[in-house]
Order: structure tokens, then sequence, then C-alpha cells
């Protein structure tokens, strides 16, 4: 139960509570999956102690304690069942997959409970206190005059409507997505040194037989035009809707695009110097303003390319033999199983 209770401590402990799920994966990597849905349910217990106890104290609403008590269980339920599900249930899908569709999920709930501390009114004067700072500096570091009026004529509650809107329209789908990826690294990681040590060579997510559903191209395509057109008849409901779907797409072509990126650098004749180079300047890049953005649209490009041109065909042996289309499954969650 060591793992459930790192995982309450790094929720409680404020600078790390975006890490809370990883002592959660690094047990579904290092252990069998019922010891990892064992230290879930002990996480989950013991939050709810945690919560009640704590928020009761200081007289928080009932309502607050019952969001914070949620939010942690499906998180957690969510992140369990992408690294640790249990077999054929709900269907035998691959990591990649499960990813995407938790934090479908996961943006769901994470959306309600950002909207509801937004409503707060001590949120609203952190929000007005951080402007005042980021305008302050502003000042001090020179900026020009136009700029400097322009960043004082933005208000707290302005700034407010704009996350709202960016969070409705994928915002929470991609932060879901890096908290789950970004947990899902760094405890498979972990788990992978410790096994390593005990001289077992786990095996890691392999992307190379991922294939997105062909249909799925006229649904990326489709809601893009629609998107257009949603938000020129101003039909926002409709546009937000359109803005998830393209969001989820566009997350499924980048995974594509990955799994072709890692083909050829798995191919037999590629040096390991050259792997190694491109595999650092692809980390480089990715932390690169700017830079970054068009390294992501160029995978997404490329993933999407792959419904005219097949890249992942292997002179040797022909095409590679690979799972039912849009599936995408692969060995790593059955060896660990």
């Amino acid at each position: 139960m060591v793992g459930a209770g790192l995982s309450l401590f790094l929720l409680k402990s404020g600078v790390f509570s975006l890490f809370f799920l990883v002592p959660l994966g690094f047990v579904a990597y290092r252990c069998h999956y019922k010891i990892a849905w064992l230290t879930f349910f002990a996480a989950a217990m013991g939050n709810i102690i945690l919560t009640v106890f704590s928020m009761a104290g200081i007289g928080a609403p009932v309502t607050i304690i019952a969001w914070e008590i949620f939010y942690f269980a499906v998180m957690a339920f969510v992140f369990t069942w992408i690294t640790a599900p249990p077999p054929g249930f709900p269907v035998n899908v691959s990591e990649p997959v499960r990813l995407i569709a938790g934090s479908c999920l996961g943006a769901l709930v994470f959306s309600f409970f950002f909207f509801q501390s937004m409503e707060s009114q001590g949120f609203i004067e952190y929000a007005n206190y951080i402007m005042n700072v980021f305008t302050s500096a502003s000042r001090s570091s020179g900026i020009d005059v136009v700029q400097s009026a322009r960043l004082e004529m933005i208000s707290a509650e302005a700034l407010i409507q704009t996350v709202k809107s960016i969070m409705l329209r994928g915002g929470s789908l991609v932060a879901c997505v890096l908290l789950f990826f970004i947990c899902r690294q760094i405890s498979f990681f972990l788990a992978r040194l410790s096994l390593r040590a005990r001289g077992i060579s786990p095996q890691g997510i392999s992307l190379i037989l991922f294939h997105v559903a062909p249909p799925v191209i006229w649904v990326f395509s489709s809601s893009l035009l629609l998107v257009v057109f949603t938000r020129i008849s101003k039909l926002e409901t409709l546009e937000i809707i359109l803005w998830n779907i393209l969001i989820i797409c566009a997350i499924l072509y980048l995974v594509q695009g990955l799994g072709i990126m890692q083909f050829f650098l798995a191919r037999p004749g590629t040096p390991a110097f050259l792997k190694l180079l491109l595999s650092v300047l692809f980390i480089v890049i990715l932390f690169s303003p700017f830079l970054n953005a068009v390294l992501l649209g160029g995978l997404i490009l490329l993933g999407v390319a792959e419904n005219w041109m097949p890249f992942r065909v292997s002179k040797q042996n022909g095409p590679p033999s690979t799972p039912e289309a849009g599936d995408g499954s692969s060995d790593d969650d059955s060896s660990r199983q």
C-alpha cells in the first residue's frame, strides 16, 4: 500500500500534485494488474478519509468535498485502466487507444472540476493578483506603452472567460492527455529501472503497429470544415462538440505519425548513434517554442498522409502484420499480464 500512500502524499503536496498518478502507474507496470487495482482502491478510500477530515475541519461545503473525492477517484480509475487493464475489460484494446478514451472521460470531470473552481471568489481574487503582478513586471521590463495599456485593459473576468472557451474547445482533453501521458512515461521509466535492477528487461510500448481506422479521415476532414462553418454561424454548442472531435482525430493521427517515426528508427540498418541523435533532437524540438508546434503539426500530417501512402512497409518481408485497423494493439499489455 506504499503506492497508495505516495499517491495521496503527492496529491496533497501542492508543488508535486501534478504527479499524483505516478505511484499508481509504477505499481501497474512493476506488479500484477490485481495489485494495481488494490492500490487504486486503497488510494481512493484513503483520499475519502483525508478529504473529509481535512476539508470538513475548515468548514468546506459538502459539494466541494464530494467533488474533491470524485475527481481523484475518476482520474485514478482511468489511469489504472490505462496502465493495468483487466484482461478483456471492457474490450482488449491497445494502450494508446485506452489513453485517448480515458482522456475523454477525464476531460469531462476535469472541465467541471475546473469550472467549479473558477466560480469561487478566491479564484477571481487570485487571477486579479496574477494579472497585477504580470502587468507590473511588464512595466519594469520596458515594454511598449501601447502594449502596456492593452495589458491593463485585460480583466481577470475576461481572462477566465478566455480560459473557459479554450478548455471547452479541446483544452481539457489535451490537458488530460498530457497528464496521463507524462505520468505514464515517468512511472514506466521508474518501473523499468526497478525491473532492470533485478535483471528483468520489460517491454516498452510500441506504436509501430498502431493504425487509425481509414474512415476516421472523413471524420477529421468533415469536422475541420464544420468547425469553420459553426464558428461563422455562431452555433457555439455544435462548435464545441466539433472542436473536441477534431482534437481526438488529431491526437490519433499524431500517434500514428509517431508510429511511423518509430518504424524508421527501428529498422535494422539504422545506426545506433543516428537513433540516439534523432531521439535527442526530437526532445529538444519538443520543448522549443514554435518549433514544437511545427513538429507536432508535421507528425499529424505524416499520420494523415499514411491514408494514401503506406510508409511502414518492410523491404525484406513486405507489409508488417497489422492488427485490425483502429485497434493498434501491441504486445506490451499482454506481456505485463
